[in-house]
């Protein structure tokens, strides 16, 4: 009788302490899926983001070409929403060039050498992640000299 106790209670102990390693997995398993779910819904409105950066040059272009209240109030409206949602601009000229953000479309010898003198079109990184690089013109300097 006290060998088949031993048993018993060496059993229960096994199934405790599988239960305590399943609940123990589960518990990782949700955590590991609340993070997956979190990053699908950080990035899930980039490709729509993305779709949206024309419509936003064009009015950043507009805006250069037209001082109208009406349109500044519609644009300003339009980029907080998108600031909102993570977009951010990525900041260019007079900085150095580094080829994570920026995508060189010419060089112009200057003093200022790798860094960059003109943007073509601006940039966005979307909660951390380039989205877009900018288009910039960067100075060489000349080593003939």
């Amino acid at each position: 009788m006290e060998t088949k106790r031993k048993n018993y209670k060496k059993l229960s102990e096994e199934y405790l302490n599988d239960l305590k390693r399943v609940q123990a997995e589960f518990e990782n398993y949700k955590k590991r899926i609340d993070k997956e779910v979190q990053e699908y819904k950080k990035y899930a409105t980039e490709s729509f983001i993305v779709k949206l950066l024309p419509i936003l040059d064009s009015f950043q272009e507009a805006l250069k070409h037209h001082n109208d209240e009406g349109l500044k109030l519609i644009y300003n409206q339009f980029y907080s929403t998108l600031k909102k949602e993570g977009l951010q601009e990525i900041n260019c000229v007079n900085e150095k060039f580094d080829p994570y953000k920026h995508e060189v479309l010419m060089q112009e010898h200057s003093d200022k050498d790798s860094m960059i003198i003109e943007e073509f079109q601006k940039g966005y990184i979307l909660n951390g992640k380039v989205i877009r690089h900018s288009k910039v013109k960067v100075g060489k300097k000349d080593e003939t000299k």
